[in-house]
């Protein structure tokens, strides 16, 4: 009985390949011990100018993490779109 192979573009595998390492990187920043230091629920006591930059640069990196968790998972998503698109031309051409 012939089995049917669906065509795949070659390079649609490392394209998955690295969103998935992208995706599991974003997803272990946010799970990062550091990102439980919110000042918004356990604010440093603001008594001095020095305490208030703390938090302030805190919140800030804490933002900066996020964001950059976020902008992981967009190339990712980008990535397997490509992958996608790359699968549908190599059936098409088949």
């Amino acid at each position: 009985m012939p089995t049917h192979h669906t065509p795949h573009h070659p390079y649609a595998a490392v394209l998955r390949q690295r969103a998935a390492r992208l995706q599991d990187f974003a997803r272990r920043v946010d799970g990062a011990l550091v990102t439980a230091l919110d000042p918004d629920v356990a604010p440093l006591p603001a008594d001095t100018a020095r305490a208030r930059l703390c938090e302030s640069l805190l919140a800030r990196n804490l933002h900066q993490l996020h964001r950059a968790a976020d902008e992981l998972r967009g190339t990712a998503f980008r990535f397997n779109a490509r992958a996608d698109e790359l699968d549908l031309a190599a059936r098409s051409a088949a």
